[in-house]
């Protein structure tokens, strides 16, 4: 069999195809898979059976015409049995109906997005744990008719074991603070601060993960006050990156690019959520979700305001971040490392 699977963006969403992915190819030995993605994402697929990665830069196949164009290349790259939307957003619904024109089969994620409205919305939220993306991602194969048991360990490879230039006596903790809506990111005054308790210490090297000139400025300027922290910022190809998270001790993450990549690297991650809650089915994997921080949501009934975390504050405190204490993530750090 086969398969031509879509999922584009966005990196984090990317990176939990992986499990997925593998866990149906390692599951099905006559089951062949060619994934269309974004270019740059290559990386984390390294290792798969009878896979194929098919980099495509978007900004080249804009509108109807320029998805043609990319339905007629895929079309021709070879003959599929089957076309499976992991993404469910207008381009990858016109690409479907191009090849269902041709008599492909098509089936496509559910992505709950009224179950996530009513978990999100202001008043009379429904709490309920939603199926996680990976699982949401899995009902798709299923529907397919390419069964597997869905496993998470070890799902992330690196390419190849790379040697830092750190101190391999201590231990190396990761944090990466940032995450691309403000909603989801600890305040950066205690983030220094827990940078200074972790740094007193003298036992920790501490990497600090980013992306983007505003992100490694800030990072290297954190970084320049403390004498074990160190800005990895733009120092490592993203093959390089993941080689570096997956000989962490530990990564502390917002609810983030940062958190899928060291679950499923078999990373522990300490994660803290504000804005956002892991009901709506993002969150840590691999045995993962046991340390999260937050403030429950009995003691603000607020959230989860946001799916992803894009929108505003309603309350203009941000209580959902600050109320989150230095203290709180420091124990949560100690239990993932004496456990």
């Amino acid at each position: 069999m086969n398969c031509l699977v879509f999922r584009f963006s966005a990196m984090g969403d990317v990176a939990l195809t992986v499990p997925v992915l593998r866990s149906a190819l390692e599951q099905n030995p006559k089951l062949h898979i060619t994934l269309v993605s974004n270019k740059a994402f290559e990386p984390f697929f390294y290792d798969l059976p009878r896979f194929e990665f098919y980099g495509v830069d978007l900004n080249i196949h804009k509108g109807v015409w320029g998805l043609y164009q990319l339905f007629r290349a895929l079309n021709n790259f070879q003959k599929w049995d089957c076309i499976i939307d992991l993404h469910s957003v207008m381009r990858t619904w016109v690409l479907s109906k191009f090849f269902k024109w041709t008599g492909i089969p098509v089936f496509t994620i559910d992505k709950g997005r009224s179950e996530k409205k009513a978990l999100t919305q202001k008043e009379n939220k429904v709490y309920q744990q939603l199926p996680h993306t990976t699982e949401r991602y899995h009902q798709v194969f299923n529907e397919a008719g390419i069964k597997s048991d869905l496993i998470y360990k070890n799902a992330i490879r690196p390419s190849a074991t790379r040697s830092f230039d750190f101190d391999s006596k201590k231990k190396w903790i990761g944090i990466a603070p940032f995450s691309k809506h403000t909603q989801k990111e600890w305040p950066l005054d205690k983030v220094k601060a827990l940078v200074k308790a972790l740094d007193k210490t003298n036992q920790y090297e501490i990497l600090l993960f980013g992306g983007g000139t505003k992100e490694k400025i800030l990072l290297e300027t954190l970084a320049s006050s403390f004498e074990n922290a160190i800005s990895v910022v733009g120092n490592y190809s993203l093959e390089e990156e993941i080689s570096l998270v997956k000989q962490l001790s530990i990564l502390v993450s917002m609810d983030s690019f940062n958190m899928h990549l060291a679950s499923l690297l078999d990373v522990k991650v300490v994660s803290i959520w504000g804005a956002t809650h892991s009901l709506a089915g993002f969150g840590p994997v691999n045995g993962n979700e046991v340390f999260k921080v937050e403030v429950s949501m009995e003691k603000l009934g607020c959230r989860p305001c946001s799916v992803f975390g894009s929108k505003p504050c309603h309350r203009g405190d941000f209580a959902c971040m600050q109320r989150i204490s230095v203290e709180m993530v420091e124990e949560k750090i100690n239990f993932v490392l004496n456990s």
